[in-house]
């Protein structure tokens, strides 16, 4: 609670200060801030982070895109073996046999050992 009104009382306090200074300020602030953007050493920093932003972008789709095809993989993998699998439950002779099942369709009989 401390922290919320501690908040409120310094967005209160920005507010009522930056209400103050008012359009002269502002243009003051934006003035300066063209002024550093168009020094040549500020350019050449923003460029460089731009390439090596790219740079990062670039290397972490290509992570995620080889994440993505190796879990895609696995799951075509999986599906491949569920095709296989055989549903004799539905008591239709489909001419598919399971190991230890009688060609007939009739289940074999589980009470022997």
């Amino acid at each position: 609670m401390f922290k919320k009104l501690t908040l409120a009382a310094a967005a209160g306090a920005g507010y009522v200060l930056g209400a103050r200074a008012g359009k002269e300020r502002y243009r003051q602030i934006e003035a300066k801030f063209r002024e550093l953007a168009g020094k040549p050493a500020v350019q050449d920093a923003t460029a460089s982070l731009k390439e090596t932003a790219a740079g990062v972008a670039d290397t972490a789709k290509a992570t995620v895109n080889e994440k993505v095809e190796a879990v895609t993989d696995k799951t075509k993998d999986k599906s491949k073996e569920k095709d296989t699998v055989v549903d004799l439950g539905t008591g239709a002779n489909t001419g598919a046999t399971m190991a230890g099942a009688a060609p007939s369709g009739s289940a074999p009989d589980i009470t022997r050992p």
